[in-house]
């Protein structure tokens, strides 16, 4: 993060894996490298393990698989390998380049910006070839101008020694000739170049004056007195501290190289994933992360903003195993710490077009400090919150963190997208003091303070936080990943049009079904998926709704009926009461319709066309059961009756003589034995001889002596035996079968 003018600078899971390779040149990283790339064959993201559980949805997953050790990684890389990487120097570029081979190594089209010029810089580079340097191998230290420039191929090595203040020839040890000169740096002038003369007059062969004291950078100043023949550096007061800890457990060689990069070019990297649909990003809506490259003069710049540079090619690394149909954007941006200098040339490249395709841009800067008093903060330079802003809020609250909170502050790279009219904001770890009430962030800003390594050449891989960079990728990584994806509204709707609350949404989209979450009140689900053709499933009290093949190729809304409405059943034969006699060849006839679902099964009695049971008399139960894809359920039953075939040998009304025997005889088709006769039957009841109204109960018929039911000459012969007091009176005879049918005649007695 950039200094303030106007604040001074008082202001879940760990995968431990392998470090990268030492250099790495651009465009050449492998894949193999350090643990920092875990491609998988699937389309939509690594193959899923065999298991019957459900898959995450696409936010779950993604931000299961990030892994702040491959962040740390890249930020050992560059603070480490590389060293400080002040702006317009070559180690800017070689951050650059690092950061260029990664992306490239994830499929990204990758382009370096060269912008300028900047301000000549004067640097020096600080190795032992006997010792390991605390903070890294590479120091930095600023370089006399009043002094020798030696370039790298002109460096001088030699043992270190320590002379003080160097204010007189008592301070020098006696070997002093060829050494290199450690001295406490002076805020005086006059003090600074007595100590420089006088150790050039021991013959020393380079000079080094460090803060004694306290926790500064590295100073630049020039000398009264030039000293064309020496490199003559100023170191901070972490590089005295180390230096003398070395000299006091032995002998320390030191190789100094002083240049001079005359205006030099600073350097951006920008990473391209290209939208699926769009392979030359002119109409997809962009998802950008930033960070900055460069540090300050002498600090490695672990924190300060490696560790943001970390965090995106992370983000890049999981986002990459998945096709999207939204363009990626991984912003690496030079001279942040000089003015903001390289995103303001990036963004002065976009067009107006590009710029209205802007989803937003998440900044990372100084992503993971261990410094207690920091929590992450969303800064915007106006203090007001944005999309980009409240996209982090809806990511933290996903993934349970409620510990980010927003307010007022430019000073980063986001400032420069905030100014072209692209939603931004500064993701920051920092002790953030928003304004006292009643002031509020927006019209007021707060103040910070920063970790005590801010900006010194202490800010190393001891000021990094590898649990705090895993927030920063789930929080701010999540929320990139999030809006990288399809925005995709998933409904739950009946047959009826009515919403439904609560449905469990699943989606298969290749790799197993996936529990995308439940409807809300409105009958809504929100979900976010990549360029996949899915299987959505939904399924309310029983009943299961499909929209199968469906083309996720942008933000869209997916709908599914949920089929409420049982499926209709047609029974035509045997129709309800319908009579067959017995033996009649007759074929069942219904079928089954769903409009919705569609027909999963339909079976009845017999299958449709099949015979129906006719072979055995008596009343006979016909149902059909059906079921529907959504799984509604119906079932339709009739009765129907098998008959003899009948044949009556009496008349419907007959005259006779009341104590008399009257035979009733009939037909039935052939000898069917003597059970024919219904229990309680033949029965006879007095009615009106008028009108045949009843006019008592029935009563069963009585037999002549041992006269019964009998059966000759292909009939039946009944014999009714009938009472004296019967005359004059009409009575019905009954005669009920055993398969359900009555036969009735009546008789006028005498």
């Amino acid at each position: 993060m950039r200094s303030s003018f106007d604040h001074p600078p008082r202001l879940r899971r760990l995968t431990v894996v392998g470090g990268l390779a030492a250099a790495l040149a651009f465009g050449t990283v492998s894949a193999a490298i350090g643990g920092v790339q875990e491609q998988e064959p699937s389309a939509t993201g690594p193959a899923a393990t065999a298991t019957s559980a459900l898959l995450k949805d696409y936010d779950a997953e993604i931000v299961d698989r990030f892994d702040s050790a491959n962040s740390v990684d890249h930020i050992r890389h560059l603070a480490v390998t590389i060293g400080p990487r002040l702006n317009g120097t070559p180690q800017e570029r070689e951050g650059a380049q690092y950061i260029g081979g990664i992306l490239k190594s994830y499929g990204f089209d990758v382009t370096l910006q060269s912008w300028g010029p900047v301000s000549t810089k004067n640097v020096a580079k600080v190795t032992s070839p006997n010792a390991g340097l605390p903070g890294g191998p590479n120091w930095q230290m600023s370089a006399s101008t009043s002094a020798k420039f030696t370039g790298d191929d002109a460096a001088v090595q030699g043992e270190v020694v320590y002379a003080k203040t160097g204010q007189s020839a008592a301070d020098f040890p006696a070997e002093t000739a060829g050494k290199i000169v450690l001295m406490d740096y002076s805020t005086t002038a006059s003090v600074r170049n007595t100590a420089v003369v006088n150790a050039v007059s021991q013959g020393a062969a380079a000079v080094i004056l460090a803060y004694p004291t306290g926790n500064s950078a590295p100073p630049s100043f020039t000398l009264t007195t030039a000293q064309p023949n020496i490199p003559v550096m100023g170191g901070g007061s972490a590089h005295h501290t180390w230096i003398k800890d070395l000299l006091d457990k032995g002998p320390l060689t030191l190789r100094v190289a002083t240049n001079q990069y005359p205006t030099p070019m600073g350097t951006n990297v920008i990473g391209i994933r290209h939208a699926v649909g769009d392979p030359d990003g002119t109409k997809a809506p962009i998802v950008m992360v930033g960070a900055h490259i460069d540090s300050v003069l002498g600090a490695p710049g672990a924190h300060d903003d490696a560790s943001g540079n970390g965090v995106s090619l992370e983000v890049a690394r999981v986002l990459s195993q998945y096709p999207l149909d939204k363009e990626l954007r991984i912003g690496g941006f030079g001279g942040e710490e000089g003015g903001l200098l390289g995103a303001r040339a990036y963004v002065n490249t976009l067009t107006a077009a590009e710029k209205a395709r802007f989803v937003g841009e998440w900044q990372m800067d100084m992503v993971g400090t261990p410094y207690e008093p920091a929590r992450l903060w969303a800064l915007t330079p106006n203090g007001q919150s944005n999309y980009v802003v409240q996209e982090a809020y809806n990511s933290a609250a996903r993934v349970g963190f409620e510990g980010l909170r927003n307010c007022r502050l430019g000073q980063s790279d986001h400032q420069a997208f905030f100014d072209a009219g692209i939603p931004s904001s500064l993701f920051i770890w920092l002790d953030y003091r928003p304004p006292t009430p009643p002031a509020v962030c927006g019209p007021t800003g707060g103040t910070y303070v920063t970790e005590p390594q801010y900006h010194k050449p202490t800010d190393t891989m001891d000021n990094i936080s590898p649990e705090r960079l895993q927030i920063t990728l789930d929080v701010v990584g999540g929320a990139v990943a999030h809006n990288a994806l399809n925005a995709v509204t998933v409904s739950a709707v009946s047959d009826g049009g009515q919403p439904l609350a609560g449905a469990p949404v699943r989606a298969d989209c290749g790799d197993g079904p996936r529990d995308l979450g439940s409807t809300g009140a409105d009958g809504r689900l929100q979900a976010v998926l990549p360029h996949v053709t899915c299987d959505f499933t939904t399924t309310v009290d029983g009943r299961v709704a499909n929209e199968r093949g469906v083309s996720i190729a942008g933000d869209q809304a997916v709908k599914m009926t949920v089929d409420l409405t049982k499926p209709t059943i047609s029974l035509t034969t045997p129709a309800d009461g319908a009579v067959f006699v017995l033996g009649t060849a007759a074929t069942a006839s219904y079928r089954c319709d769903d409009n919705l679902a569609g027909v999963a099964t339909c079976a009845g009695t017999v299958p449709d066309g099949g015979a129906l049971e006719t072979s055995s008399v008596g009343f006979h139960e016909f149902t059909v059961n059906a079921t529907d894809k959504a799984g509604n359920a119906a079932d339709e039953k009739v009765t129907y009756q098998v008959v003899y075939p009948w044949k009556a040998y009496f008349p419907e009304t007959m005259d006779g003589k009341a104590g008399s025997a009257v035979p009733i005889k009939f037909g039935l088709g052939g000898d069917h034995g003597l059970g024919v006769i219904a229990a309680g039957y033949p029965a006879s009841q007095q009615v009106t001889c008028d009108t045949g109204t009843a006019t008592g109960p029935a009563e069963p018929t009585g037999n002549p002596g041992n006269s019964k039911l009998s059966y000759g000459g292909g009939q039946y012969n009944y014999v009714w035996k009938t009472e004296k007091n019967w005359s004059g009176t009409c009575r019905t005879f009954e005669l009920k079968l055993n398969d359900g049918s009555s036969h009735l005649t009546t008789i006028r007695l005498k």
